[in-house]
Order: structure tokens, then sequence, then C-alpha cells
């Protein structure tokens, strides 16, 4: 019985037959009330305010009023007056029946109570988290990526075999000089893209240069000193200095435990939603008739 107590649909189903409830009390007092008089109460003001934030918070709702100046709180009540203004005139129109996108801002409004109530009852333990992660390691794989800087020569502006030899001459140039990673722009031609690329994964070396030229990017160990090339793209030849290559792995999860975390529980709570809503979905009788017509 206690288990079922902290169950938080059954939290839920109490909350919602409390509202039933209550708006069985007070749904006849206000049908007597006169259509063209608006009450504004506390209670309509931290509805409105609640709506309008998208957070369903009473607590927070109520500080914020209370906080309000004189001047804001004018404001707060002439916005409300004018939306439950219009909203009448509306429903006296008839404009609610039949009107699919008013349908939807109805399922909208539901699901977002229903969302309030689910998000204050549902919490992720550190046991759930860990089998999260082990249960979602590859959404947590970071991929192999590379630090490099290279020098261009276009086969467009000096043919193909003369940017080869072009490009074989200055790897000879940088290497006896040591000239370091920041002077590379200084040499060769203009490219496309990038002159220098820090931590790109594969995929995206090969959207610049091509998947073979990337493939053997990743084959070369880094280092800080030694320019490396011809290695060739479909624009032209590449002289190439890595600094920095990382194979892919997958993180400690105490180095992203608040990521997995959000992860887990919006997971979790999406899941609770989705019982909560079956629950109000399973309290109706459904009837199906012929839906086919007559040819079906």
């Amino acid at each position: 019985m206690n288990r079922l107590l902290r169950e938080p649909l059954v939290h839920f189903l109490a909350i919602g037959i409390g509202l039933f409830l209550l708006f069985g009390f007070v749904a006849p007092e206000e049908s007597n009330l006169d259509d063209k008089t608006i009450i504004v109460d506390r209670d309509a003001l931290l509805t409105f305010m609640q709506f309008r934030s998208k957070a369903f918070n009473p607590e927070i709702a109520a500080a914020r009023l209370d906080a309000l100046s004189d001047a804001e709180l004018q404001l707060l009540i002439d916005d409300y007056v004018r939306e439950e203004a219009l909203h009448r005139e509306a429903l006296a129109l008839g404009m609610d029946q039949n009107d699919y996108v008013i349908k939807q801002r109805l399922i909208q409004s539901i699901r977002f109570i229903t969302n309030g109530f689910v998000s204050a009852a549902v919490d992720v333990s550190d046991e759930e988290v860990a089998e999260y992660y082990q249960a979602n390691r590859d959404d947590y794989f970071v991929d192999p990526y590379v630090t490099f800087t290279h020098v261009y020569f276009s086969s467009d502006l000096h043919g193909k075999e003369q940017a080869r030899q072009l490009a074989e001459t200055k790897l000879a140039e940088l290497n006896a000089g040591q000239v370091p990673f920041s002077e590379s722009m200084r040499h060769g031609d203009r490219f496309l893209y990038n002159v220098n690329y820090v931590e790109r994964t594969q995929d995206f070396v090969a959207s610049h240069f091509g998947r073979a030229m990337a493939a053997s990017m990743f084959e070369l160990e880094a280092d800080d000193g030694r320019w490396h090339g011809p290695l060739e793209s479909a624009y032209g030849y590449h002289l190439v200095m890595v600094t920095k290559r990382k194979d892919g792995f997958y993180p400690p999860l105490e180095e992203i435990a608040d990521l997995v975390r959000e992860d887990a529980l919006r997971i979790k709570l999406d899941e609770q939603n989705e019982r909560a809503v079956q629950t109000i979905v399973d309290t109706y009788d459904v009837r199906i008739d012929d839906v086919r017509g007559a040819d079906g």
C-alpha cells in the first residue's frame, strides 16, 4: 500500500479527481453569473500567469504575483481581462465548435497540466542514471577527431602535375625551415574552406577534403613540428601538419553524469506522461461504428 501511495500516477489521479470535484462545486455558481461580468481574483491571475509562462508551479507563480508593483499588477490584470473578454466572445460566436486548431490548443493545455503534475513527482536515482548510461552508451560515444593545418596547391590554377610538384618542393622547404602551425597561411594557394581545423571528426574533414584524404589524415601521427604529404583531394594537393589526434572513446559516466541524468529524466517523464494520458483515455468507453462506408 505504501508503495502504491508513492506512485506518481496515483498522485495525478488524486489531483485530477480533486479538480473534477472542485469544478462540480464551482460550475453551478459561475453559471449564475452575468456573461458580461469578468471576475478577477488571485486564483484567476495565478492560473493565467502559469499558462502564459508555460511553467505550472503555483508556489513560484504566487511569489511572482506578490512581487509585482502596482503598475505591473495593473498590466497583468488588463492582459487577463482582455484575453478573457476575447475568449468569451469567441465562445459566444460558436468558434469553439468543430475547430481543429482550438481542439489542439485544448489538448495542449491538458497535456501541459498533466506534465506539471508528473514533473513534480518524477525523479531519477543514481542507479537509474547508471543503468540508462549502460543501455545507451553509443549515444555518448565521442568520435575520433584531429587538429591540423594545411598548405594547399590548386590543380585548377597549376594543373594537376604541376600542383603536385609544387607541393613536393614546398614540403621539403617547410620541414627544413621548421615552419610552425601558425604560419601555414603564408604558403600555398587560398583554399575554398579553412586553413586550420581544430578537433574535427573524420566526417567533417571528409566534407571538405573528400573521404580518401580524410582517411589518410586519421592515419597520421600527431607531430607538432612535422609536415606530411602531399595528400590529394578533389581540389589539388595538400601538405598537412597534425598537432592532435584522438581516438574515439566512451567518456566515463562521472564526467557526463549531469547530461545523462537529464536524458534519463526526460525519457522517464515522457513515459510517465504517456501513462497519465492513457489513464485519462481509459476512463472513456470507446464505440467504433462503421467507418469505412458502404463500399468499405
